[in-house]
């Protein structure tokens, strides 16, 4: 063990443990990028970049311990290191309730470049309201922020600093906007809503806009507390459509609708539209009623026949020839063709999406199932000289890396090819020229993973394309698959496979393909869709780690596979994290007789879900079952997984096509 000695010794006795290990790492990462990694000379000091780091951490500790000389010295010391603003920052962020505006002004000024600062200032601003300093929010924030601003709750206290600062009619005015918001708005905004409820602004029929807004947008709770502003009739018509609306089966009694008024009409339709997803014949018997004895508008009329019709179409009864071209829109279209799907009816689909806006029908989803309708009913129908060659259009698609175009290779029967190995690497992103890019760098460096992504998406709303793909592969270089996949989306960068599909926690992931008896393309290919390979990754409904395991569904897991029950509170250990998403997605493998889409759906939404989602389709063709998943989610996961678990069966030497032999048909065995 070689031991350091003088200042850099003391630095890493200094340095916490994990900061230490994050920055050796690192460095060692980096090496080779010359703008960061050469020694910075400021004065008499000269620091090595892991030095400047470990000192940046130290100046931190101080501020935070209120060794303010302490602090000023080290920055002194960090004149030339990329992340010295962010040590302003840190000063200014840790003492918003008691910054001046002139400081945080002198701040902006300096350091708007900076990704967090817009997000401080508005924080800032916020503070200025919660304290009712109406003055300096308002010498702060002018008319044209606030138009700007899609912060709801800087945007009332703005209103507030108005009314409380003598402009009281332009407050009030521009309060009766902030209400109309179909959705609940912050406490902040109460103080003002209050008092403009006082005032002849407020009346039932602004009450019954936003009210009308909710329903549309599915607010319930927002819509029960809107009922309180009624009163009398309008009271009994609020509750009758907030009835209708979550009871749609109601709109058919016509007694309690039977006034033709624009309220009514307003209601009827709302409901018919929502009775025609799991009612359409009662919605249609409604809508023969209701269109007699009803002024509906042309364009009421024609959205209600749409609707009921595309209801009517998913229990199998399309418009006849001669109805057919009544329904134009894109809703009506593309309504029809997704029923016509989810009913095999291939002559019915290969009209309708013939007849899709251009801009839909084109893409790669209405281009596979319109040439898979041809197929299918090529054998019972003459050819058309004007009918697309089925052949031709599924050869294009298959021809391209995406879930249709593996699909379209599988229904061509194609041998499986192996995929192109992808684009080389490209020159190395010259930091230097990019001061975001440079900061974000430090900041995953020092441990700032939050600003560092900011930064890192700034810099990638800076460049092109070509410079988006060489921050992907610095992404990449450092570490930080999540940022390496992201940019290369955004880089368009499709056949750039060694960012968008990269090979990581390799032996973690054959150690528990191989206890599990699954693919490990299949298991790489759900961490790449889960969590973009981030060990530390938490979804919104507590989901952690690589493969996004619930706590409960880990718990449960632990004691199925015989694993220490501690392992549920681990669940950002990749290794853990790998068994125990690995032991359940091959427990849902098993418990689906072997059809991995049925498992993929299952790991997604739960398997009691998928139970009701089979019922009764034994026999369907699985991309059907497939493209008729309803939760869209899970839809688009299970495409995911499918079209990545393909590409990593390439990359890992071990090509299969994207549906075994066993999964062609849903129940089939394999």
């Amino acid at each position: 063990m070689v031991l350091l000695a003088g200042k850099t010794r003391s630095l890493i006795y200094r340095l916490p443990a994990a900061a230490l290990l994050r920055s050796s790492l690192l460095l060692l990462l980096l090496v080779g990028l010359a703008p960061l990694t050469h020694a910075v000379t400021t004065g008499d000091d000269e620091s090595s970049l892991f030095e400047q780091r470990a000192l940046y951490q130290q100046a931190l500790d101080d501020l935070r311990r209120g060794a303010i000389s302490k602090f000023r010295a080290k920055v002194k010391r960090l004149e030339n290191y990329p992340l010295r603003p962010y040590l302003d920052y840190h000063r200014v962020n840790g003492r918003l309730n008691r910054a001046s505006a002139k400081e945080i002004r002198s701040f902006m000024d300096e350091h708007s470049d900076l990704a967090p600062s817009d997000i401080m200032f508005r924080r800032w601003l916020k503070k200025l309201g919660q304290k009712r300093h109406w003055t300096t929010l308002l010498q702060n924030f002018s008319d044209a922020d606030y138009q700007r601003s899609r912060d709801d709750e800087l945007r009332c206290y703005y209103v507030r600093a108005l009314y409380g600062r003598e402009q009281r009619k332009k407050a009030l005015d521009w309060t009766t906007d902030l209400w109309l918001s179909p959705k609940s708005q912050p406490k902040a905004c109460d103080p003002i809503f209050d008092v403009w409820r006082t005032t002849p602004r407020f009346t039932e029929e602004i009450a019954w806009q936003r009210f009308d807004a909710a329903i549309k947008n599915n607010q319930r709770k927002l819509s029960r507390y809107l009922l309180r502003f009624f009163t009398g009739s309008n009271k009994r018509t609020a509750e009758a459509y907030y009835q209708v609306h979550t009871q749609p089966k109601r709109v058919a009694k016509r007694s309690r609708f039977a006034r033709d008024n624009a309220q009514n009409r307003s209601i009827i339709q709302h409901g018919l539209m929502r009775l025609s997803r799991n009612g359409a014949e009662d919605a249609a018997k409604a809508w023969a009623r209701y269109a007699e004895t009803h002024s509906f508008s042309p364009v009421q009329r024609s959205i209600i026949a749409e609707h009921i019709q595309v209801g009517l179409a998913r229990g199998g009864a399309f418009p006849g020839a001669a109805e057919r071209a009544q329904f134009t829109s894109s809703f009506a279209t593309q309504g029809l063709a997704e029923a016509a799907l989810a009913q095999q009816n291939w002559e019915e689909l290969m009209y309708w999406v013939s007849h899709l806006p251009s801009g839909e029908q084109n893409t790669q989803r209405w281009q596979y199932w319109w040439a898979r309708a041809l197929q299918q009913a090529a054998s019972s129908q003459p050819s058309d000289i004007d009918t697309p060659n089925p052949q031709q259009m599924l050869r294009q698609l298959a021809e391209q890396r995406h879930y249709y175009g593996f699909m379209a290779a599988l229904a061509l029967d194609m041998p499986v090819q192996k995929l192109q190995a992808g684009t080389p690497k490209p020159a190395a992103f010259d930091l230097s020229s990019n001061a975001s890019a440079q900061r974000a760098i430090e900041l995953f460096a020092v441990g700032e993973d939050l600003n560092g992504r900011r930064e890192w998406y700034r810099a990638l709303d800076t460049v092109s394309n070509d410079e988006k793909r060489k921050l992907g592969h610095l992404a990449r270089d450092i570490g930080n698959l999540s940022l390496a996949i992201r940019s290369a989306n955004l880089a368009e960068a499709m056949d750039d496979l060694a960012l968008r599909f990269p090979l990581t926690f390799n032996s973690d992931f054959d150690s528990a393909a191989h206890k599990q008896d699954v693919a490990p393309g299949l298991l790489r290919a759900v961490a790449r869709q889960e969590s973009a390979y981030q060990p530390a990754a938490k979804s919104r409904v507590g989901a952690s780690g690589l493969m996004q395991l619930m706590p409960a569904t880990a718990k449960l897991v632990a004691k199925r596979a015989r694993l220490p029950s501690n392992f549920a509170t681990q669940l950002n250990n990749p290794k853990i994290n790998i068994q125990l998403g690995s032991y359940h997605l091959a427990w849902l493998i098993d418990r689906f007789e072997g059809q991995r889409p049925l498992a993929i759906a299952a790991y997604n939404a739960g398997e009691h879900r998928v139970d009701r989602w089979i019922k009764r389709n034994d026999g369907m063709p699985m991309d059907v079952w497939i493209e008729t998943i309803p939760f869209s989610e899970t839809r688009n996961y299970v495409k995911n997984v499918l079209a990545f678990t393909y590409v990593y069966n390439q990359l890992l030497n071990t090509p299969e096509n994207i549906l075994s032999s066993g999964e062609r048909s849903v129940g089939q065995s394999s």
